[in-house]
């Protein structure tokens, strides 16, 4: 069975892909955008970011067309980002439980690295993003006024907002806020109640990756960024201007050589770049 380019063992495959995405927040031509030039098993892909002119002044009729050259530019987006674990399974442990002890560590390294992988986006987001400038603490009685004002700056940035990754803090405020006016959203890939949904004509998700203190990814230069995320209230945004590019480059289970048992391998390789940080609007907290 494969899952991208990567080939897993029929017993273990269908933990690999519920485990992937259940509960993500990270969901391909939802909340980022998965579309990219090149091979994503070269480590280096491409981005076309747009460029425009501005708008068009008026004329008068029966006029000729100037004609100009239409321009783009391809920026970079590196899997430079590497999210791996390693558990051990002790053959005695594992003959001494009733269920299979193998499909449950693989199933747990692969949360693992999700987490990690989430955290990371979350990372950028934050980093490459737009702070909106405001450090209010939100409620329940000014959080409708706080995302209007964040809408207004993604507006003022040439952007359509339809994406918001609030914290637990906030998404609460916001449930109690929007009251029958929120309605939850549920899929095969996102099942969950009261977690996901639409106010304000966009999307929301609670983050509760937005709770670790030191996240860390590498930028499209390969530099480091750490970013405290319990600073950050939450980040709304264009998904089309947020990319991530992932790789599941192994998920295994394999004999060990050093202990009488196997171990459940995980790794995945991920980009990550926002391409208009107008786009990307960060509430912070003070």
């Amino acid at each position: 069975m494969n899952y991208g380019n990567l080939n897993v063992d029929e017993r273990y495959s269908s933990l690999v892909e519920p485990n992937l995405y259940f509960d993500n927040i990270f969901e391909p031509g939802i909340t980022y955008n998965d579309a990219y030039q090149g091979d994503a098993n070269s480590g280096l892909v491409k981005i076309y970011k747009q460029k425009s002119d501005g708008t068009v002044g008026a004329s008068t009729p029966a006029g000729d067309f100037e004609d100009e050259n239409a321009e783009n530019e391809l920026i970079d987006l590196r899997l430079n980002n590497a999210f791996r674990k390693s558990k051990k399974i002790h053959r005695v442990a594992a003959n001494a439980v009733s269920y299979s002890l193998a499909d449950q560590t693989l199933s747990t390294a692969v949360q693992d690295c999700k987490q990690g992988e989430m955290a990371a986006g979350l990372a950028c987001l934050t980093h490459e993003g737009t702070d909106l400038g405001d450090t209010t603490a939100i409620t329940s009685k000014n959080v409708k006024s706080m995302i209007l004002k964040a809408r207004i700056k993604a507006r003022k940035g040439k952007a359509s907002p339809n994406v918001v990754l609030a914290s637990v803090d906030v998404f609460s405020a916001m449930l109690e806020a929007a009251g029958d006016q929120f309605t939850p959203v549920a899929n095969d890939e996102m099942a969950r109640s009261g977690q996901v949904g639409y106010w304000l004509g966009m999307l929301w998700k609670e983050a509760n990756a937005l709770e670790a203190s030191e996240a860390v990814y590498y930028d499209h230069a390969g530099t480091k960024q750490t970013e405290d995320l319990t600073k950050v209230d939450f980040i709304m945004y264009d998904y089309m201007a947020f990319h991530k590019v992932d790789n599941l480059e192994e998920t295994r289970i394999i004999d060990s050589e050093n202990f009488v048992g196997s171990k459940a391998q995980v790794e995945i390789n991920d980009g990550f770049r926002v391409s208009n940080a107008a786009r990307v609007i960060v509430k912070k907290k003070s």
